[in-house]
């Protein structure tokens, strides 16, 4: 089956939004890698730049209540709009000013911002696909998006050493960032084709009332409590791999660029074979899988001070924690009812987002702090994983059974008629 044949599967609103993504996502990917290094050489310390990647991080988990709640009146098309011409621009501005306070604002104008994409892409796949080809679309997002950050990870980090060369290290990453973001504006052009297929509007009063409601069903509060477990662990390690490759493991930005490009690609074909995998395993022990081994690679990631072993042990392990990624999204859209899916979202993103706030800060503290700070966070977050998945396949593992699924069927031709 050609390219174009894969693709014709899915709506024109899907097709274009996939798109738009590659260019936010090679944005974000390389200003990503940029950004640590880049305060770093403007002589931040590991503690503020914890603070900015928390208070950033926070941000995106207070404001997705209130991104939800607009999203229900504006509809899903605006509120990606709002996240990929604000993104960019905000990215633009950290580049351009050099002050570390002013940085940390926009840094939580940029995480705010944020929340609009994350309420609106699940419940935008739920609109934009079927049964057929939804787990489909969800994967061919995850791949688009990491192939995208993949590739701005590799070229932004060859893009930096060549303007560092010219300019000197710090104007190299200043201009690399600038760049970045105005990359990033090119995804707008694609959103504005597509049509909102749905509206849905609530009051306030409306939407609350619905918010407490969902909280006390189990699937949302399960999955909620799961996602809170693995961010919490993902913020103490993810937005430093970049500092730690740096400063720990004294790779060049070029290496840095091309062994995170490197893992991002695996995480990616890891995210296309997954579909696969859900058709011979199940979903809950895909998820068990790709989880469980992954934690070995976490680990061996803190051990040997060896560029070759870390770099290898973060391609496993950046592979096989995301990789079940889609699995995980597609099942808490289809376990969540059509008009609570953006609330689902919001709640969702606050609890991953606040847990990596707090994480991040209490990261930074770790690596400035205590001994052996660079590596302790690795340790933490290998036993917060362990506990995590072990909490999901507990929670879920009757998902998969006949007997769940014939009782989803009867549902379904129910509310059907």
């Amino acid at each position: 089956m050609g390219v174009k044949q894969k693709f014709s599967i899915f709506s024109k609103n899907a097709n274009m939004y996939l798109v738009a993504i590659s260019f936010f996502y090679i944005s974000m990917g390389s200003f990503n890698m940029l950004q640590g290094i880049y305060l770093k050489e403007l002589n931040i310390e590991e503690s503020f730049l914890g603070i900015i990647l928390s208070f950033k991080t926070f941000a995106i988990a207070f404001a997705s209540i209130p991104c939800a709640m607009i999203v229900n009146k504006i509809g899903r098309k605006r509120g990606i709009l709002i996240t990929m011409s604000l993104v960019p621009l905000l990215t633009i501005l950290q580049g351009a000013i050099p002050n570390k306070y002013i940085i940390l604002f926009i840094s939580v104008l940029q995480g705010a911002v944020q929340g609009f994409l994350m309420v609106s892409e699940g419940p935008f796949f739920m609109d934009n696909s079927n049964p057929k080809n939804r787990i489909k679309l969800f994967s061919y997002s995850f791949a688009d998006n990491v192939f995208s950050t993949m590739f701005g990870y590799f070229v932004f980090g060859q893009l930096s050493n060549t303007l560092s060369s010219h300019f000197g290290v710090l104007f190299g990453l200043k201009y690399g960032i600038i760049i970045s973001g105005i990359i990033g504006l090119v995804s707008c052009v694609f959103i504005l084709f597509i049509k909102d297929n749905k509206t849905h509007v609530s009051t306030q009063k409306y939407f609350l009332k619905k918010v407490k409601i969902l909280c006390l069903k189990p699937y949302p509060r399960k999955f909620i409590i799961y996602n809170l477990l693995v961010g919490f662990g993902a913020g103490l390690v993810v937005p430093y791999f970049n500092i730690y490759l740096k400063y720990k493991v004294s790779a060049s930005t070029s290496q840095i660029g091309i062994i995170m490009a490197l893992a991002q690609g695996a995480m990616g074909i890891g995210g296309l074979i997954t579909p696969s995998m859900t058709n011979k395993f199940g979903r809950i022990k895909t998820i068990m899988i790709c989880q469980s081994i992954s934690i070995p690679f976490l680990m061996l990631i803190a051990l040997p001070p060896n560029l070759y072993i870390v770099a290898t042990a973060l391609l496993f392990r950046n592979a096989l924690m995301n990789m079940a990624g889609p699995v995980i999204s597609s099942l808490s859209m289809e376990l969540i009812d059509d008009d609570e899916r953006s609330i689902y979202s919001s709640l969702n993103s606050i609890s991953n987002n606040l847990s990596r706030a707090i994480s991040a800060l209490v990261a930074g503290y770790i690596m400035e702090n205590l001994p052996h700070g660079y590596e302790l966070p690795y340790f933490i977050t290998a036993i917060t994983y362990l506990v995590s998945t072990i909490y999901f396949y507990k929670s879920f593992s009757i998902v998969d059974s006949k007997k769940f699924l014939q009782k989803n069927v009867e549902s379904n031709t129910v509310t059907s008629k």
